[in-house]
């Protein structure tokens, strides 16, 4: 009989290993992760600069803004106590921050054209009327507010104009009273249509005045207000010409 040979063995298959596995890290938090808070802390050293800078800005500010109040202050002071003695004699406060110059003048003439004052009386009154203009004129224009103002570091322009203007006009406005009392004068020492056009022009130049003087006087209390040191003038009296 035939011997069977043994068959031979199949070879094994090799087994190809799975792949290994890798470490996968975990995904930090997005506040935990370092560009997120390096660009925290950037931010908070930059508003902490910009802070630190504005408190000093803030604090220089205030410095220099008072500093300005006071040179207003003083300056504003200084010029009212002279406008207000220069004004003493030509009329009075008149509430709550007007002042009226001269009232007898308009009534005098008045008087004069309708016949219910004397030649005499309004002569009288408006020599006395002319000598109290042209003396605070005289008064204001030597008020030198170019010398309150210039060089004192005062930065408020309106605050300048405002001295400077007032007492321009206030002065000028008291010149035309002195022009319009010299005119109601002649007026009564003549007569017929003499009398009539000297009262007229006479008039006229009292209502120039007037308004020529209420914008000075208008300045003048602006520039207190701006330097805090205006107070409205109380009916009853009491208060110095248009402020404290």
């Amino acid at each position: 009989m035939a011997i069977k040979g043994k068959s031979k063995p199949k070879a094994r298959r090799a087994v190809t290993p799975g792949p290994r596995p890798a470490y996968v890290p975990v995904r930090k938090k997005w506040y935990a992760r370092r560009e997120v808070q390096v660009g925290v802390a950037i931010v908070v050293l930059v508003a902490a600069v910009a802070g630190t800078w504005f408190g000093v800005a803030r604090s220089r500010t205030k410095a220099r803004d008072r500093q300005q109040q006071q040179l207003m202050r003083s300056a504003a002071t200084s010029y009212q106590s002279q406008v207000n003695q220069a004004l003493s004699g030509v009329g009075q406060p008149l509430p709550p921050s007007g002042f009226s110059v001269l009232p007898s003048l308009r009534s005098d003439l008045e008087g004069l054209q309708k016949g219910s004052l004397s030649a005499n009386a309004a002569q009288k009154d408006a020599t006395s009327a002319s000598a109290a203009a042209a003396a605070a004129a005289k008064a204001l224009d030597k008020i030198d507010v170019t010398g309150l103002v210039s060089g004192k570091g005062i930065a408020d322009d309106a605050f300048v104009l405002d001295m400077i203007n007032s007492r321009s006009r206030m002065s000028q406005a008291l010149k035309l009273y002195r022009t319009a009392a010299q005119l109601v004068t002649d007026g009564a020492q003549a007569s017929g249509d003499a009398r009539a056009k000297l009262l007229d022009r006479a008039s006229s130049i009292l209502d120039v005045a007037g308004a020529l003087f209420a914008d000075g006087f208008t300045d003048y209390v602006n520039a207190q207000g701006t330097a805090k040191i205006f107070q409205p003038i109380l009916p009853t009296g009491g208060s110095p010409i248009g402020g404290s």
